[in-house]
């Protein structure tokens, strides 16, 4: 039995209807803020628009007679046209008082490009940039050109601290550029940006350990351990796989930090309290520590001040660029206090050990 035939003028006029709903679907599916990128987008258009518009399209990338982004209108060079909240993807719509200044499945070369436009991610992407200097920067002095007679064992230990600081920085740089990227990509750097938050903690820990314990290896040992321990838990619970609620995520971060009381009392007591002047020194330098953490900490979990001032601080002054200066503050507070432990052992050794 052979096919019917499409008569010629029913055939031309749903090619008609076609193209019509092809260029009225492909826009929205293939063009920002949905699609994945803007390569992708342009690829799209080329599959589905009628002939002729490819050579269009070529001749006027090629020219640039517009001096327009051949996808969105754009001045080309500019950034794309920023999103409000409910624009954004939906994986990225994690705190409503951010009311504008979103980004939305950009390509990789134009996350990269997004780090000098104006968005509410600038300030994170930048603070952590600078972040990251400063500590290169402390790296270079004090491994290189403080004259100090340090022994190779305490220039490793800062030198790792530093090193663990630096991988904070760039890492959570890295998931700020490419948070807008997909979802994919979103995830995957909240892992690395979660890994050198892990990292950040394990070099205060082991240093603060290293000299707190300095002569009681016992302890010292069992204190590194355990923190090594907690460490790794910490990050099998980054594995996908296991499916571990974010919530308890946080909780466990926000126990391993909070652990570090308990070294920390204990080796007061060790030392005889405040009557020793190394506890006198450096006691209220890990009391201060804890109170700029707990300071950032707050400001994160409540979102001040946005969550008073949403649609007004979208761009400078949010909660996650506020907490973002209080870890640097802290990472860097911790540092200076690591160099006068340093220096205290250097000078007295263990003359000021009161416990046997």
């Amino acid at each position: 039995m052979k096919p019917k035939v499409m008569n010629n003028n029913v055939k031309e006029e749903l090619d008609h209807h076609l193209d019509e709903d092809v260029d009225s679907t492909q826009f929205k599916s293939c063009g920002h803020p949905i699609a994945s990128s803007c390569d992708e987008a342009h690829s799209c258009l080329l599959r589905k628009k009628p002939t002729g518009v490819e050579e269009t399209l070529d001749c006027a990338m090629e020219k640039s007679v517009t001096e327009q982004d051949v996808i969105t209108g754009q001045p080309l060079g500019q950034p794309l046209a920023l999103l409000s909240y409910h624009e954004a993807p939906a994986y990225l719509q994690f705190n409503p008082y951010i009311r504008s200044g979103y980004r939305g499945y950009l390509s990789t070369k134009m996350c990269f490009e997004s780090i000098f436009w104006m968005t509410n991610e600038t300030v994170n992407i930048w603070s952590h940039i600078f972040g990251w200097m400063l500590f290169l920067g402390l790296t270079l002095y004090d491994l290189c050109l403080l004259n100090i007679h340090a022994s190779f064992t305490d220039k490793f230990i800062v030198g790792l601290l530093l090193a663990c600081f630096q991988i904070c920085m760039v890492m959570s740089s890295l998931y700020h550029i490419f948070s807008c990227r997909s979802e994919e990509h979103f995830q995957c750097f909240l892992s690395f940006d979660l890994l050198g938050i892990a990292l950040s903690m394990l070099g205060i820990y082991m240093t603060g350990v290293y000299y707190a314990y300095w002569c009681h290896k016992g302890w010292q040992t069992f204190y590194l351990s355990s923190v090594l321990a907690i460490f790794l838990l910490a990050m099998a619970m980054q594995i996908p796989k296991l499916k571990v609620p974010d919530q308890v995520k946080l909780l466990t971060f926000v126990g391993w930090a909070a652990y570090g009381v308990v070294p920390t009392l204990h080796w007061t007591i060790m030392m005889g309290g405040l009557d020793n002047p190394i506890v006198s020194l450096l006691l209220p330098r890990v009391v201060m520590m804890y109170i700029i953490i707990g300071i950032a900490f707050t400001i994160y979990i409540t979102r001040i001040p946005e969550r008073f001032l949403s649609g007004r601080v979208d761009y400078i002054g949010s909660s996650h660029q506020w907490w973002h200066a209080f870890v640097v503050l802290a990472l860097y507070y911790w540092h200076n206090t690591g160099i006068k432990y340093i220096e205290y052992r250097m000078n007295h050794g263990c003359s000021f050990d009161l416990s046997t």
